[in-house]
């Protein structure tokens, strides 16, 4: 059954050394270039395809894509989802690239670092994202500023979280497709999918590449009651029955797009990659958990269960045979310089890559006995802004083909034990040396840009309108908020904007602005989005300020007011942007403004 319609190291993976330039491919490469179908599923971890053993799991598409794929075994993503993101679109450790997060601001895309979309535009591609970008809503981290050609996503790291269209679910989303919101019909992971099949069956002679980000099964577990009956029947607990009826329904969906693709003959030479995103989620209830593939851990662990994830590679017209398993140890950071090489377009110094192209690997089964050892580094990162060194071990692991060292303190021996549950570092001191040595280097090199968070740019010519949220808040200047998080997710800041206190959630923030050109601005501060109801979005009369480094703007607010406005001339260059909107009678604790609008207007 068919859901729906269409439309109307935190850290990853790196190496300990850097490769600008693939190998030659070694096979004949067909005629034509290739098409390129990426497929990235959110907190899909490598115990969640019935293809590895999961008793009660239904994925028989998935399934017989991994029968006709190489499969890459011992494949390594992030703990949790940008950083993965950024290493899939950059080739680069995440650390690099200014994603050390998901929140905070830590997940916005460097400025000039290369990227896979722009590579394969480059050489003649048509480009495409639907789903989760989470790299950044502002100019210039955007999908559009990074070589997508056509851009249909939701905002932020989920559907519902605080950047995302207000009130938005996963039946019937509203969905931002190149700038603008735009009402779907449907459940969402059929929306994504639709759209992406009416996007590549378009006329064109170019060869395209399409990434299609889902953002299921991801809570929150919105899916059909109908489905999630089919778990529950098998005496599954309610959060694992709907987290497996999420990845039945995506298995559906990914099933139809490739029959698509047969259909149109296109399926031999489209190059087609599956992957999670990091390591199962377990419906957010890893207590609940029926199954882990023998792995230690789930997502946001530096154990095997919160990094491994399923990897298959289909392309039966580039001499790729499927139905073989990869054992070698393969990352994210591979991906980038891999597509480059199977599709002939060179890297240069100026598109440097941290990973390995494995092309050879997937021509070739016997490539592996020469395959060069090599390190590779997963951290957590979930630390607050400015307190990386105090996390330098927690959350770690460095790996090599046979060996993890986790947390800085425990070896475990992967080729006996799977599941890391005895540390033999007094076994093997020589290993547990090294490994340490070579950590401690990687953090060395990798801490000064892990800790450089690029601010925000408005006002740039390229987008003299930008939005900012407050799930990029940084810790307050003016308020104490220790270690709590900013409001990551609309019930958050519907909580606050009504009074409510949330332990582990700030009511203040600053954001580090850029201001792109010297001249006059119109900032626009808001508790709710506009697309809010007027009835949630009313402020009570009292008073706003708006704080930029050390000037202090402030002004009445009329009860009823929607938002408020300040109009001001301010120099090119950065500075912290921070907010306070305070009610005359006290009702309501202040709180920053949860949503702001920068609007560049003149020079002057």
């Amino acid at each position: 059954m068919k859901l729906a319609g269409c439309i109307a190291l935190n850290l990853t993976l790196c190496t300990l050394v850097t490769h600008s330039t693939p190998a030659a491919a070694t096979k004949a490469q067909p005629a034509a270039a290739p098409n390129v179908l990426i497929i990235l599923t959110d907190d899909q971890g490598f115990s969640d395809l019935g293809f590895y053993g999961n008793p009660s799991l239904e994925t028989p598409y998935l399934d017989r894509l991994a029968r006709e794929s190489v499969r890459l075994e011992d494949f390594l993503a992030s703990p949790t989802c940008s950083p993965t993101r950024a290493a899939l679109m950059t080739g680069q450790h995440e650390f690099k690239v200014g994603i050390t997060h998901t929140i905070s601001g830590r997940s916005l895309l460097k400025p000039d670092v290369p990227t896979l979309p722009a590579h394969f535009k480059a050489a003649g591609y048509r480009t495409a994202i639907f789903g989760k970008w989470h790299l950044g809503e502002t100019f210039p981290s955007r999908p559009q500023d990074r070589g997508f050609d056509e851009v249909f996503i939701h905002l932020g790291g989920g559907i519902g979280q605080t950047p995302d269209y207000w009130g938005n679910t996963y039946f019937d989303p509203h969905i931002h497709h190149n700038g603008h919101w735009t009402a779907t019909v449907g459940y969402c992971t059929a929306v994504f999918s639709d759209a992406a099949w009416q996007w590549i069956d378009q006329p064109s002679t170019q060869p395209w590449l399409a990434y299609l980000s889902l953002n299921t099964p991801h809570t929150p577990l919105q899916i059909d009651d109908k489905l999630a009956q089919k778990y529950l029947d098998k005496g599954l607990p309610e959060s694992q029955a709907r987290f497996y009826a999420m990845i039945d329904d995506l298995d559906r969906e990914v099933g139809e797009l490739l029959q698509n693709l047969e259909n149109k003959d296109l399926a031999d030479n489209t190059i087609v990659l599956f992957m999670g995103d990091n390591g199962s989620a377990k419906g957010g209830r890893p207590d609940e958990m029926e199954y882990n593939a023998g792995l230690r851990g789930t997502k946001a662990s530096p154990y095997q269960g919160g990094v491994r994830v399923p990897c298959l590679i289909r392309w039966p017209a580039g001499n790729i045979a499927g139905g073989r398993s990869v054992d070698t140890l393969t990352s994210m950071i591979d991906l980038f310089p891999t597509l480059a090489e199977l599709a002939q377009i060179p890297l240069s110094e100026a598109t440097p890559t941290d990973g390995r192209s494995i092309a050879t690997l997937l021509q070739d089964p016997s490539a592996a006995t020469n395959w060069a050892n090599r390190n590779i580094v997963t951290h957590v990162g979930r630390w607050a802004n400015g307190q990386a060194e105090a996390h330098k071990y927690k959350g770690s692991a460095i790996r090599n083909e046979r060996f993890t060292l986790v947390n800085g303190k425990a070896l475990y021996d992967l080729r006996y034990d799977r599941g890391e549950q005895a540390d033999v570092s007094s076994k093997y001191p020589e290993v547990f040396q090294t490994l340490t040595k070579q950590y401690n280097q990687w953090w060395s090199d990798v801490l000064p840009l892990a800790e450089d968070v690029p601010p925000i740019t408005v006002g740039a010519a390229e987008a003299p309108i930008s939005h900012l949220t407050c799930m990029d808040w940084s810790a307050s200047a003016i308020k104490e908020s220790g270690e709590k998080y900013p409001p990551w997710n609309q019930s958050y800041v519907q909580a606050l904007a009504n009074g409510q206190a949330l332990e582990h959630i700030t009511s203040f923030g600053v954001w580090r602005i850029n201001f792109a050109r010297t001249g006059t601005y119109r900032i626009t501060l808001r508790t709710l989005p506009k697309e809010a109801a007027e009835t949630e979005a009313r402020l009570k009369a009292g008073s706003a300020q708006l704080i930029l480094g050390d000037t202090v703007h402030t002004q009445k607010i009329p009860a009823g007011a929607r938002s408020i406005q300040f109009e001001l001339n301010i120099e090119r260059g950065t500075t912290p942007l921070e907010t306070q909107i305070e009610s005359a009678d006290h009702s309501i604790a202040a709180h920053g403004a949860f949503y702001v609008r920068i609007e560049y207007i003149e020079k002057h």
